[in-house]
């Protein structure tokens, strides 16, 4: 698994313990992965859970040798143009059959009206990027699959996985392996 801007690897972590077999990359900028390689030394986890210096956004390509690609909270920070182009690298990146995965926790209702705190995050977009936005369900769906030479499709599901939160509480994003 190739968890994209993924931070200290929180994803990693939880995920590489509860199953034993998965190894996980995290990218994500200079300073941001020496932490991550701290905190992974830190856990006994250097073995499982490589931190990769890059930028999602500058680097030409993606590392390859992953069969999932994590997208975190990432999509959000950015417009829909960038955006597409992140998915483009992340499907290039891909082994036939690999399958990207959104993982948005406040993901708008596509009348925009809630729930409160995907409204909410909104506004904060507004306020703390140039261009992130808090995109609805349909403006989620309706972004073309990026092509690098491959058809594929994709499918949507819901699933909450935070009582705390809405039932609209995450989001994933897969390709669908042979399509």
């Amino acid at each position: 698994m190739l968890d994209i801007g993924g931070g200290t690897g929180a994803f990693p972590v939880a995920l590489c313990r509860r199953h034993p077999h998965l190894r996980a990359t995290v990218l994500d900028l200079p300073r941001v992965a020496a932490m991550a390689r701290e905190k992974m030394a830190g856990l006994g986890l250097s073995e499982v859970i490589e931190a990769r210096d890059g930028d999602f956004l500058h680097d030409e390509r993606l590392p390859d040798g992953h069969d999932v690609i994590l997208l975190s909270m990432i999509l959000h920070d950015w417009d829909q143009e960038t955006g597409r182009k992140l998915l483009g690298k992340c499907f290039a990146a891909l082994p036939p059959g690999g399958a990207v995965i959104i993982c948005e926790l406040l993901v708008l209702d596509d009348d925009e009206r809630g729930p409160a705190p995907a409204a909410l995050m909104g506004l904060n977009m507004l306020v703390e990027t140039r261009s992130g936005h808090n995109y609805t369900y349909a403006e989620y769906r309706g972004r073309p699959t990026p092509d690098s030479g491959r058809s594929r499709s994709c499918r949507w599901t819901r699933r909450a996985r935070m009582p705390h939160l809405s039932p609209a509480s995450r989001t994933e994003f897969e390709k669908v392996p042979g399509a």
